[in-house]
């Protein structure tokens, strides 16, 4: 019987095989696992047009597409008064009490459900607080007859805003925002809200610099002869260095200030003169100096002055610092409902009288309609919605002898408490105290 020779040699081959494409296969894996953790794979993050939170665009399509309501109120205008939101339910009007006042708002925190809430009240200055509200992205309602209405304007719009400079120089970017179409639409043929809901954005940044928070106004030198000489003091030149002393003092609590002129003479009018400046930074609060003078030599003391239309609590937190120098004494009665040497502004056609606070208020305060003269500010102040909240503060009778001895002996102390009340006011703090 014959034998048949087998071949080991294919069968050792069939037997590598076996062996090695397993390994081979799992060599190929444990590569992939490799190149993968060394090389991971970059997901893309989408975000909306508009930013919502942190929120990438699926989640705020989420979010957003579910804030339609059928209970709305609209909003008619809106104007600012220094760090201030006032709201209106019809064009607003000098003197004029809109159905907004006595209402109460809420602001929904869309990146956290939490809810802060404001009366309206008639002062300029009190109704929403935009250097107040944290950081987050808010819907905002007004309560009517117990009814909680979603707030809607009728045509779009993107206001910015920056609060003053507070926190080791930032301050607030606020965005008072209204647009259906405010992010991308998760539907194909309709925007992703069915009014223009109106939203306040708040994150902290950076103050851009041509921005200031306070401006401070010597007064005079308005015109050849305004300076004032009493006792040899130029008053003009007097109030100038008054006013960048002031400038040092609050630029230890980490505000960006600007003075108004040096010893130049500049008249309010034009865009050339003090007004269109103080416009031009878009600083937040104005603070003007003067001094008072009489023929008599009797009169002295000191006063403020504030607008008719906003509430005395600037204008008081001031002028009662300044009065820590407890010589002295207060010129004035005061006005009704204000201790004394605090005046709310006397109103003529419904617009307050003093030009200083009347003039850089905008809108919100009638600049630029008082007069033929007022209108050479019509370009810049006549429209504008972004008032500066304003005082005027009458150091003394530079012309009574307490008073020039006071203001010639006592003036880094009497300038001191003027930076120290306007920073308690603001709950400031010194940058390297």
């Amino acid at each position: 019987m014959k034998k048949v020779k087998r071949d080991y040699r294919s069968r050792r081959r069939k037997l590598r095989w076996k062996i090695a494409l397993p390994l081979l296969v799992l060599m190929i894996l444990i590569s992939y696992v490799f190149v993968t953790l060394l090389t991971p794979h970059k997901v893309v993050v989408i975000t909306p047009k508009y930013p919502v939170c942190d929120y990438n665009l699926s989640k705020a399509q989420t979010a957003l597409k579910t804030q339609t309501y059928t209970d709305t109120v609209n909003l008619s205008q809106h104007l600012y008064y220094g760090e201030t939101l006032n709201i209106y339910n019809e064009p607003f009007g000098l003197a004029k009490i809109d159905p907004f006042v006595g209402k109460t708002v809420i602001l929904r925190n869309l990146c956290d459900g939490s809810e802060l809430v404001y009366m309206l009240e008639s002062s300029i200055d009190r109704q929403i607080p935009l250097d107040t509200i944290p950081k987050g992205f808010y819907e905002v309602f007004v309560i009517e007859n117990l009814v909680k209405m979603r707030l809607v304007a009728p045509k779009v719009f993107y206001d910015e805003f920056y609060t003053i400079r507070r926190h080791d120089g930032l301050g607030s970017e606020v965005e008072v925002v209204a647009d259906q179409d405010l992010i991308e639409s998760p539907y194909a043929d309709r925007p992703i809200f069915d009014k223009n809901y109106v939203f306040i954005q708040v994150t902290d940044k950076e103050v851009p610099p041509a921005i200031y928070d306070v401006v401070i106004d010597p007064s005079r030198n308005q015109y050849e002869g305004d300076g004032l000489v009493t006792k040899d003091v130029n008053v003009a030149n007097a109030l100038v260095n008054s006013a960048e002393l002031l400038k040092t003092k609050l630029e230890a609590y980490g505000l960006k200030v600007f003075v108004t002129r040096g010893n130049e003479l500049i008249d309010r009018w034009g865009l050339s003169g003090r007004m269109a400046k103080i416009y031009n930074v878009k600083a937040k609060y104005y603070i003007a100096l003067d001094m008072n003078s009489s023929a008599s030599g009797i009169d002295k003391g000191a006063r403020i002055i504030y607008s008719h239309y906003s509430s005395n609590r600037f204008a008081t937190a001031v002028f009662d610092a300044y009065l820590k120098m407890n010589t002295l004494t207060i010129y004035g009665s005061g006005s009704k409902g204000n201790k004394p040497g605090i005046i709310a502004g006397k109103v003529l056609n419904l617009m307050d009288t003093n030009t200083d606070v009347r003039e850089t208020g905008g809108l919100i305060l009638g600049a630029a309609r008082y007069s033929e003269v007022a209108a050479a500010n019509a370009s810049f102040a006549l429209n504008n919605p972004y008032g500066v909240q304003s005082i005027l503060l009458d150091l003394l009778f530079i012309s009574n002898a307490h008073d020039f001895t006071l203001y010639t002996t006592q003036h880094d102390a009497l300038i001191n408490n003027i930076a120290e009340g306007f920073a308690s006011y603001l709950q400031l703090k010194k940058v390297n105290p």
